[in-house]
Order: C-alpha cells, then sequence, then structure tokens
C-alpha cells in the first residue's frame, strides 16, 4: 500500500508542477525501501513510462506547441540516450555494492536537480538565453536520454532547464520536449532492460502497487484543479527532491 501511495503522490505533485512522475520518487524509493538499487531502477522506469504515456495520450488532444520536426529530433536523441544510458547504468550497478551505488547515484542526481534548482530559482532572471538553431535539439535530447536513463527517472528538470537557456523556449514548448524526451528515454531504457534480463521483472509484487499508483497520479494531474500548478510548488518539488536525495548521500557515506 506505501508504494501505491508513494507512486500516486509522487505523480501528480510532479506532474501537476511540470517537473515529471519521479523526480521526487526516485530518491524516496532509495530511502525508504529496502530494494536493491536494480530494483528501484527498473520500479522508477515503469513508473516513468507509465505516466509520461498517460500524459502523451492527453498531450495528443491539445495542439503541438513544437514542429514535427523537432518532436522526431528530440524522441530519436532521447531514445538512442535511453538505450546507451541503460547500458552504462547496468555495468555500472554490477560493478558496485549497494553502498556505493546509493552514494554515486544520488550525488549525481542530487546535481542533475541542483542545476534546474538554482536555475529557476534566481538564475532565470539574469541569464540570458541563447536561442540556438532547434537543429541541438537531438544532442540536448540525447544528453538529457542519457541521464535519464543512467539515474531512472524522467530528467525533466534537465530538459526544461536546457530549453529555456538554450533555445529560449515558451512554457508549452518546454513542457512538451520534457514529455517527449521522457518518455522515449524510459521506452530506450525499458526495451533494452528487458532484454537484458530477458524478460523477467522483479519485485513484481511491489509493480503491482506502484504502477496503478502511477497511472492514477498522472490521471489526477490532468484534472484542471491540479493541473494549474505554481511555481512555488514546483521549488518545493526540487527543494524535497534535493534533501531527499542528501539524505541518501549521507547515509550510504556512513
Amino acid at each position: 500500500m506505501i508504494y501505491l501511495l508513494m507512486g500516486g503522490v509522487s505523480a501528480a505533485f510532479g506532474l501537476s508542477v511540470g517537473l515529471g512522475p519521479t523526480t521526487l520518487l526516485r530518491p524516496l524509493l532509495d530511502a525508504v525501501s529496502p530494494l536493491s538499487p536494480q530494483s528501484v531502477a527498473m520500479l522508477c522506469t515503469m513508473a516513468t513510462l507509465c505516466a509520461a504515456l498517460v500524459s502523451a495520450f492527453y498531450a495528443l488532444g491539445q495542439p503541438l506547441s513544437l514542429a514535427q520536426d523537432e518532436l522526431l529530433l528530440l524522441a530519436t536523441g532521447a531514445l538512442l540516450g535511453g538505450v546507451l544510458g541503460e547500458l552504462a547504468g547496468a555495468r555500472f550497478l554490477a560493478a558496485n555494492d549497494r553502498a556505493s551505488a546509493l552514494l554515486l547515484q544520488n550525488a549525481l542526481l542530487f546535481a542533475t536537480i541542483a542545476l534546474p534548482a538554482v536555475y529557476f530559482g534566481s538564475l532565470s532572471r539574469t541569464l540570458r538565453p541563447l536561442a540556438l538553431t532547434r537543429l541541438a535539439a537531438l544532442p540536448v535530447s540525447f544528453l538529457v536520454g542519457l541521464f535519464a536513463a543512467f539515474l531512472s527517472f524522467g530528467a525533466e528538470p534537465l530538459t526544461l532547464l536546457l530549453y529555456f537557456l538554450l533555445f529560449d523556449a515558451e512554457n508549452d514548448e518546454a513542457a512538451l520536449a520534457a514529455l517527449t524526451v521522457s518518455l522515449f528515454a524510459m521506452a530506450g531504457k525499458m526495451a533494452t532492460l528487458l532484454v537484458s534480463v530477458r524478460f523477467r521483472l522483479p519485485d513484481a509484487d511491489v509493480l503491482i502497487w506502484l504502477l496503478p499508483g502511477a497511472i492514477g497520479g498522472a490521471l489526477l494531474a490532468t484534472l484542471p484543479a491540479l493541473a494549474r500548478g505554481t511555481q512555488r510548488g514546483a521549488q518545493l518539488l526540487l527543494r524535497l527532491s534535493l534533501f531527499t536525495a542528501l539524505l541518501n548521500v549521507a547515509a550510504a557515506a556512513l
């Protein structure tokens, strides 16, 4: 039951403020569950993918804020990044014990979330966007997809940061880019993971609770009352994620 609540609250909160369903869930599972890093990675990947599919289905009924060519670049880069990120992540987890894996992954997760938190907090008012050509969406999505797959979460805050900073994007453009990268990075990671484990999913008893929570939270986030996320709510989510990741780093180092 706790996994159902964690998946639902994290997805509803994260998607309502535009920062993804597992930005909070990823460090939270490391903090409270006794599962192995491999199991946490698989669970977060499935939760992100399912929630992203719900969000994508809802987005299909809305006017697209990005050109189809740009969406294709984002999908291609994220898919390739997701595949390579999973291969790198699997080697990393196999080469390290649980404490070392938690320490290093949560330290990288902390840095990945801290950069957008600092940017959205103060730097966005002082740094001038670069307004690069949208062809750069391919390497950007590849890089974010690589990080997303390695850390097993959608990395939506990182996509938003890069789209605002590099492309001077509008809010709806950055949001659609973050959804596209998250969806295809997790799809590439999940396909690679399933092949590597020969389609055997560990901890299925946890999965049957977590996935309905993530899907239900994603559906709740589409309600008009929750869809109007505030900047204060986004800052709160980022701070909670940073605090939890920092606790994980401290616990693993002791």
